[in-house]
């Protein structure tokens, strides 16, 4: 029965209509008509602790895709930059497909944001990895969640770009695929990261 459930839900996730619902649909739906409670000052904490090479998580508790990812977190993304010389910081796969944002975007669509970092990621690695993430810039969103970096989704971007797959990650099967998956919660559930800065537990 549960083979049966897989396959239905991939056969879903693999179907035009579902990839135009997910990109052109989902992204703008939103259970709250006024801003997310994400204020200047938390923004300013964690923007010194973040270092590029982090691995940023969130989630924003009113969005229809909250509901939809199970897990602590729906959304990762990567810490590329932190220079005024350049135009962004951070790279993340969104329904724009390889999205080049900021530190304050990711901020002002999130009721939380938490910063990690890999401990077996060292200075000349982690500048591997950011180098590896920027050359996905022309790769598509991954509507139907296959391994692989012909197309990618948010958390998958992560782990493709750790190419040495030096990440202990969990492949959780959280959404019920029925196969490997990488999710924003398995990534925050990795044994070799530690927390840098976590919005929830900060207080005035």
């Amino acid at each position: 029965m549960k083979k049966i459930y897989s396959k239905i839900i991939l056969k879903i996730f693999q179907s035009a209509i579902f990839s135009y619902i997910l990109l052109k649909l989902i992204p703008y739906i939103r259970f709250n008509f006024y801003y997310t409670n994400f204020p200047g000052w938390k923004y300013k904490r964690g923007y010194r602790l973040l270092k590029p090479g982090d691995i940023i998580l969130t989630k924003d508790k009113w969005k229809l895709t909250s509901f939809l990812i199970p897990g602590e977190f729906c959304h990762a993304a990567l810490s590329v930059d932190k220079s005024m010389a350049t135009e962004f910081e951070v790279a993340e796969m969104t329904h724009t497909h390889f999205t080049k944002s900021n530190f304050y975007d990711i901020c002002r669509q999130s009721t939380r944001v938490k910063i990690v970092r890999c401990i077996d990621w060292d200075k000349d690695y982690t500048q591997k990895v950011i180098e590896k993430c920027k050359s996905f810039k022309d790769v598509k969103y991954d509507t139907g969640f296959q391994l692989g970096v012909k197309a990618l989704y948010c958390s998958e971007m992560v782990t493709e770009s750790d190419f040495e797959n030096r990440l202990q990650i969990s492949y959780e099967d959280c959404v019920g695929l029925g196969m490997p998956y990488i999710s924003p919660t398995g990534l925050s559930r990795a044994t070799n990261i530690e927390e840098i800065w976590d919005s929830k537990t900060e207080v005035l």
